[in-house]
């Protein structure tokens, strides 16, 4: 006999812990990422255990159809509509991978947490008819992934914090804050994904002590040109861009970007750094006739660094000495870990893995850990990071 959502939450909620999946698909469009996690209480007192963690690579149709329709030249509602049920079965296979591979049956899990495809993200508001808004679309049905799964998905996890003036990211701070703070040691902790975000979580902070934006492009501009040069998805290890030279006019020209002179709350993503900036990155390379796919990488591999490095000395201004934790698939890249290295003289870099997760599964926990919250009925979004106005309770539940 189906139970009832009031029958199911009131179960979950009575647990003494929850086995909980986070599920994570960031802007470089590469893999879904999947944490299985044993967690147990809620808030301050939350504490897990890690069970699983699986990568599974994008198929390779859906993530060009991914590419295409996060532009706004090439998009059509036709893709984005087939999309959004595409990406459920996807998100549901790799779900159904980590289970088999964590020796585990799916029916098992509590409660999924998924972040979803950003798509288009518009963290400044606009105005449609009386009413001046802000929006984000991440896609992947949760109600599909409920019915595939049998399982409740939690989904939507942005859309309440732009609903009351936020820029619905970041949001993995709040996570960061309850995981990772620490009594006696200053924390940066640096995710180069697509997009670069870093959240600062000063020694024995209090969550309104939390800081943290979006600094500007990770891999997603490297990523570009390694396919478009090299037949890559990616430059491995930073090995390209390591070879190349950077040309000075050509970073002067990124960075000359206006998200960098912006100050916090901001947050970006494909919509400002994606196909379009590329394309506009190549015809100012072409203008200084610069022909060399290596130094085109290094160039805009040293933007990264320089933008990253710049937003983590403002945010950590006057601290003598902090750990910086480098995570997300650019902690692999030589070239950014190295150029890091030398910009922040007063950082210690440190391996994630200290934390006592692994760097590739830290989004994926993060949104298990916020799908948790969800069900404690806490609020997850930290108005100084975001620029709302008041905490709220962050994601959709959609039970099959």
């Amino acid at each position: 006999m189906t139970q009832s959502p009031l029958h199911i939450l009131t179960s979950l909620a009575l647990k003494d812990s929850r086995l909980i999946c986070g599920v994570m698909s960031g802007t470089s469009v590469d893999a879904v990422d999947v944490a299985i996690v044993r967690v147990r209480g809620g808030g301050l007192g939350t504490t897990l255990e890690l069970v699983q963690y699986t990568e599974t690579l994008f198929p390779e149709e859906v993530q060009q159809l991914v590419f295409s329709n996060s532009d706004v030249s090439s998009s059509n509602v036709y893709d984005i509509c087939l999309l959004h049920a595409a990406l459920a079965h996807t998100y549901a296979e790799a779900v159904r991978q980590a289970c088999e591979e964590a020796g585990i049956e799916v029916r098992t899990l509590d409660l999924v947490g998924v972040h979803g495809q950003t798509m288009h993200h518009i963290p400044e508001p606009a105005q449609v008819g009386r009413h001046l808004v802000r929006s984000t679309l991440q896609i992947g049905s949760g109600p599909t992934m409920a019915a595939l799964l049998g399982v409740p998905v939690l989904t939507d996890f942005r859309a309440a914090d732009m609903a009351v003036g936020g820029q619905g990211a970041p949001l993995v701070p709040y996570a960061d804050y309850l995981l990772f703070r620490s009594p006696d040691e200053h924390r940066l902790l640096l995710n180069i994904g697509g997009i670069s975000n870093l959240t600062w979580l000063p020694a024995d902070c209090a969550a309104d002590d939390v800081a943290a934006f979006d600094s500007g492009p990770g891999n997603m501009v490297v990523d570009a040109l390694a396919r478009q040069f090299f037949g890559k998805e990616f430059d491995e290890g930073g090995a390209i861009a390591r070879t190349g030279r950077v040309n000075p006019d050509l970073l002067s020209w990124m960075l000359g970007h206006p998200y960098f002179r912006r100050t916090p709350p901001k947050s970006t993503g494909r919509e400002t750094f994606g196909s379009e900036f590329v394309g506009t990155y190549l015809q100012i390379a072409r203008d200084l006739e610069i022909e060399t796919p290596a130094d085109l990488i290094a160039t805009a591999a040293e933007c990264t660094v320089r933008t990253a490095s710049a937003a983590i000395s403002q945010l950590t201004q006057g601290c003598s000495g902090y750990s910086l934790y480098v995570g997300g698939g650019g902690a692999k890249n030589l070239f950014f870990t190295e150029g890091l290295r030398f910009s922040l003289p007063n950082a210690q870099l440190k391996p994630f893995d200290v934390c006592g997760i692994p760097a590739d599964a830290k989004e994926a926990v993060c949104f298990a850990v916020l799908a948790n919250e969800w069900l404690h009925g806490n609020p997850t979004n930290l108005p100084r990071v975001t620029g709302a106005s008041k905490r709220v309770i962050l994601g959709s539940l959609s039970i099959a």
